[in-house]
């Protein structure tokens, strides 16, 4: 009897938490979807952050129309996962004898006062699991499951836990954890816990791009150019909601800026290329999304793109004229068509207007064409804060600086 009353006691205990939950209709406005979504996770976590409130978990476990969030994490070191086996005694007799690759848990109003998420969640996998050594963590995703009664109402941030070695253990829950490689782990596929396996498939997808990936050199297809931009390796920003119908074959479209400059007439006879361009020898015009912009015939002028553009150390951008434009006369660059590994800012665009007549232009219109083309190898020397780098970190349009030419910034 004193057993039982224990785990009534136990129970009442678990009822009466407060825990963080955010509404259904909030945390999916945008479409449900079961498994791991990776797209966009910035948006879901900074979500969380602003929508979620507190409840008693006794309620919001009888209650389909809000989402308890549950950090669930996971240990990889050296291509391994760190596998575990929850007790036959768990107090929760769903996951008992279950394989797990993650752990988790409720977030109390009290675990993030003055801190965040990610603290909590590195608190707890210190609590659950014995490592001393240094690890990264790092959001992968959101985990949603509606195919249960546990899962419609539990919502997971899964979290990777990357460290430097193999000297951890377990800890109360569980009975047993061991590193083994990913596709080992696949053999207690039908024994682990549905968020575990949830989480394996997520990983043998990404492993299988991959490997995919890692041979491949040369301009990216369209395929890779999502996949690039979805895990971060490529960053665009701002992204528009409907980006992915923005990439061709093996392109994607960026956007004209509100930022442009035109040479002023008049104000100078010549440009002394050791020199560069005198004191207010061009001028600005600022423009809102959706302004026209009268480009004249034989007129130019650099503009900036809507988009800020960030490449890894592996990957050379490339900006293309839409032949639409160019069958207009419409120049959009002139030579510099190039951006280095490493590059960070805003791509530049040199407009002309061959044309006869005049040509009227929009700011937020479609005007030019990014593609991407995967090094060999990646570069020793990053663009940002090399020779080259006159124009790193720019967010405007920004007049020639020909006079910093193999100088540092």
């Amino acid at each position: 009897m004193a057993r039982n009353s224990k785990k009534v006691i136990s129970k009442k205990s678990k009822e009466e938490e407060v825990v963080m939950v955010v509404k259904r209709d909030d945390l999916f406005k945008d479409g449900i979807w079961n498994g791991i979504s990776s797209k966009n996770l910035k948006k879901y976590i900074n979500l969380i952050y602003k929508k979620h409130k507190f409840a008693r978990r006794g309620d919001a476990e009888e209650d389909p129309t809000v989402k308890q969030i549950i950090p669930y994490l996971f240990y990889e070191s050296g291509g391994k996962i760190f596998l575990m086996k929850r007790k036959s005694d768990h107090t929760d007799r769903r996951l008992a004898d279950k394989y797990s690759l993650g752990i988790g848990g409720h977030i109390n109003k009290s675990d993030i006062k003055g801190s965040d998420i990610m603290k909590w969640a590195k608190r707890e996998f210190e609590e659950e699991i014995d490592y001393q050594g240094i690890y990264n963590a790092q959001y992968l995703g959101l985990l949603n499951d509606d195919s249960n009664e546990v899962g419609l109402v539990h919502a997971g941030l899964i979290i990777r836990i990357e460290g430097e070695g193999n000297g951890i253990s377990v800890r109360d829950e569980h009975l047993s954890g061991e590193l083994v490689d990913l596709k080992v782990a696949g053999k207690f596929y039908k024994q682990m816990e549905s968020w575990s396996q949830i989480v394996y498939d997520f990983l043998m997808t990404k492993k299988s791009k991959f490997e995919k990936e890692v041979a491949v050199s040369g301009v990216l297809p369209d395929w890779m150019i999502e996949s690039y931009i979805d895990d971060g390796s490529i960053t665009i920003e701002p992204l528009s909601d409907n980006w992915r119908e923005e990439i061709d074959q093996v392109s994607i479209d960026f956007h004209l800026g509100t930022n442009l400059k035109l040479f002023k007439s008049g104000t100078y006879r010549f440009v002394d290329t050791k020199r560069g361009l005198p004191q207010g020898a061009m001028e600005e015009v600022l423009l809102e999304s959706g302004d026209p912009f009268i480009l004249e015939p034989g007129a130019f002028a650099i503009a900036s793109t809507s988009e800020v553009l960030k490449l890894p150390n592996d990957i050379l951008g490339r900006l293309e004229g839409k032949s639409s434009l160019a069958r207009l006369g419409i120049l959009v660059h002139s030579t510099a068509a190039r951006f280095d590994p490493g590059w960070n800012g805003a791509p530049v665009l040199e407009l002309g207007n061959l044309g006869p007549k005049p040509a009227i232009l929009y700011a937020g219109m479609s005007i030019c064409a990014f593609t991407f083309e995967k090094l060999a190898a990646p570069v020793r020397m990053s663009y940002e804060g090399s020779r080259s780098d006159r124009y790193s970190g720019s967010r405007d349009a920004i007049a020639s600086r020909i006079e910093r030419h193999g100088k540092k910034r």
